[in-house]
């Protein structure tokens, strides 16, 4: 079973429009966690997020993720999923799946005739699907994570 708040709205599927490509500036220099070179601080050309993430625009579509049970994954609440139908499962690929009427984002495990399907955060259990009784069908294979920085936590 699918926790609750774990579940994927069909509201929070989104197909994506060829026609609106907006470029992003492109910095040539890398990130440093230390003091950067202001010299650095050029645009070496314009990327468009789109080309970077979605090779396939016919077979792929956005996912605005919900719940906790990815964030080993860095999957976060709000974190937006490339999804591409035609990229082969294997186990081990993060899906997005419809199990029992659900959606839902886990990574997928086969284990001879039995499939599971694996939160990355350990508080989730494995979800055990049963192709003979439930409900089953992959719709796609995450192939990039678009996210937020998560949340800091000051530990106590």
């Amino acid at each position: 079973m699918i926790e609750a708040i774990d579940a994927i709205p069909l509201e929070n599927i989104y197909r994506i429009d060829p026609s609106d490509r907006t470029p992003i500036p492109l910095y040539s220099s890398g990130v440093q966690a230390g003091f950067p070179s202001p010299a650095e601080n050029h645009i070496e050309r314009r990327l468009n997020l789109q080309d970077l993430c979605v090779p396939n625009i016919e077979t792929s579509y956005f996912v605005k993720a919900t719940g906790e049970s990815m964030i080993g994954d860095y999957i976060f609440p709000g974190s937006i999923l490339v999804v591409d139908s035609a990229v082969p499962v294997q186990t081990g690929s993060v899906i997005v799946a419809w199990v029992n009427g659900e959606c839902c984002v886990k990574r997928f495990v086969r284990q001879g005739k039995q499939i599971m399907l694996e939160s990355s955060n350990e508080r989730y259990l494995p979800i055990y699907v049963h192709l003979q009784q439930d409900q089953f069908l992959v719709l796609g294979v995450v192939t990039y994570v678009v996210s937020k920085p998560p949340r800091y936590v000051r530990p106590r």
